[in-house]
């Protein structure tokens, strides 16, 4: 895809007759935008992924498209809607700046005066640079407009001589990408809006040789504009993004940000021409239920997926083990109505000896601070829930008190229609007997010995700012 800069503007000379005869003739260029097309063929291909929760995620529809030009600042005319409008032109070994208008016309406070009556090379590029253009780089956040002009390198070189208007063509020397993206079955997610997408495992840089640019250095990731914003119809939603990329043949991973849930899709390898748009169609089918290491989760609607089962627990209305804030064994004592034998080894998380070497963690208890009993016990990805996201069943989800098999439990209904049950359990403490409330630990700290517990009281969860994190308490794991 070419732009040849053909229009027959003049440029005024910027210092006296007299000088400009001592100097010899001020160099002439001209810059409107032409689009020249060029053959390439047309590939298409399709694959399903299953991943995770995508039920089926598809990476189809791989075109390039020869007509269109794949410059966004400016269209097939003018050089309108340019915000940064300086032009690289180097003779010799020197780079002169030039700037152009939204007709093309091109201008310089300090331009090239010829000193022989011979013909003369020229490279030149944008955007511009005070040196020799030997790198480039797109940049890695493409959502603003500038970043966008920044990304797209235009190159020409040409012979020029005195008298007249020369004309430079000028080539893209990146690859344009506009990805179509689709998420089906957003009612499993708490807000269906598209946000983001971006994609990783793809060089953002180049060396430039002779106008040729050549990918080089290591991966990196690109976060892509927004062109089209997102939309839903029967909880499908669906947006279009673009960015421009370095030439090069890349396996990237595609990662959509759907109301705060992000879901991947691995493409397989492709190659980036320069000078051409390639467009790619995503589509992601959101599961709303699914397994992860053998232990089964459900979508509520939040940015989280739930487990089905408390920790420790073989069905979804036993109560599960114990666990003092930030044990990852149960604790002695345990319900005995949970009909569950309580394996406990090790040292006693509240024993004299030990008393403050597991709860007192001074820090939110993350996945891998060896602390988080839920990644301990069940591998994977699986993790114990941050306050927030308790928060969010309470904002997200309708809550009910019924028994179930026998048992008092919570019967929380998303507005997906997705429903959980969480028994009633309370805290267990060595030594001080049992409660019978709704109490369920989570990973986020308060101080030493006190953290917030999401209650179920007066037939209404909240969270109570006061709880002991010696007491041994169950937990509800969920998955990102």
């Amino acid at each position: 895809m070419f732009m040849a800069f053909s229009a027959t503007a003049f440029i005024a000379c910027s210092s006296s007759d007299e000088a400009a005869n001592e100097q010899g003739n001020q160099l002439k260029l001209s810059a409107g935008i032409t689009a020249q097309k060029e053959p390439y063929n047309i590939g298409e291909w399709g694959t399903e992924i299953q991943i995770g929760d995508i039920e089926a995620a598809i990476a189809k529809e791989f075109k390039v498209d020869t007509t269109a030009i794949t410059r966004t600042p400016c269209d097939d005319s003018n050089w309108a809607g340019m915000t940064n409008r300086n032009i690289a032109v180097k003779v010799g070994s020197t780079v002169y700046k030039y700037s152009v208008d939204a007709s093309g016309n091109l201008t310089s406070n300090a331009p090239y005066y010829f000193t022989t009556t011979s013909n003369v090379s020229v490279a030149s590029w944008y955007p511009y640079t005070t040196t020799s253009l030997t790198s480039f780089s797109v940049q890695s956040d493409q959502t603003s407009y500038a970043n966008r002009e920044k990304s797209d390198l235009l190159y020409g070189a040409a012979t020029v001589n005195q008298g007249s208007a020369n004309v430079i063509s000028y080539s893209h020397k990146v690859a344009k990408l506009i990805v179509s993206v689709k998420v089906n079955n957003t009612q499993h997610i708490a807000n269906g809006t598209i946000s983001k997408l971006t994609m990783s495992g793809i060089k953002l840089s180049g060396t430039v040789s002779n106008g040729t640019l050549t990918a080089s250095g290591s991966n990196g990731t690109i976060t892509l504009h927004n062109t089209i914003a997102s939309s839903t119809s029967n909880n499908n939603s669906t947006a279009t993004f673009e960015a421009y990329l370095i030439p090069q043949t890349s396996t990237s991973t595609f990662v959509v940000s759907v109301g705060g849930t992000n879901l991947s899709i691995a493409v397989p390898s492709k190659t980036f021409v320069a000078g051409k748009i390639h467009t790619l169609e995503l589509i992601y089918n959101v599961a709303g239920s699914g397994t992860e290491n053998g232990h089964a989760w459900v979508r509520m609607g939040t940015s989280v997926k739930w487990a089905t089962t408390n920790l420790g627990a073989n069905n979804d209305y036993n109560k599960g083990s114990y666990y003092q804030w930030g044990a990852t064994i149960p604790t002695a004592t345990c319900d005995n109505n949970d009909n569950l034998t309580i394996a406990y080894s090790g040292t006693d998380p509240w024993s004299s000896s030990n008393k403050y070497g597991y709860w007192n963690v001074t820090y939110d208890i993350t996945p891998t601070s060896g602390h988080d009993c839920a990644r301990i016990l069940w591998g994977g990805t699986w993790r114990m829930p941050t306050k927030s996201e308790q928060q969010q069943l309470i904002d997200n989800c309708t809550w009910e008190k019924v028994e179930y098999h026998s048992k008092t439990c919570a019967k929380i209904t998303a507005k997906n229609g997705n429903v959980m049950y969480w028994p009633f359990v309370g805290s267990v403490r060595i030594g001080n007997g049992n409660d019978w409330a709704f109490r369920y630990m989570n990973s986020t700290y308060v101080k030493s010995h006190l953290y917030d517990i999401m209650c179920y009281d007066a037939d209404a969860p909240s969270f109570s700012p006061s709880a002991n994190k010696d007491y041994g308490r169950v937990t509800r794991p969920v998955l990102d």
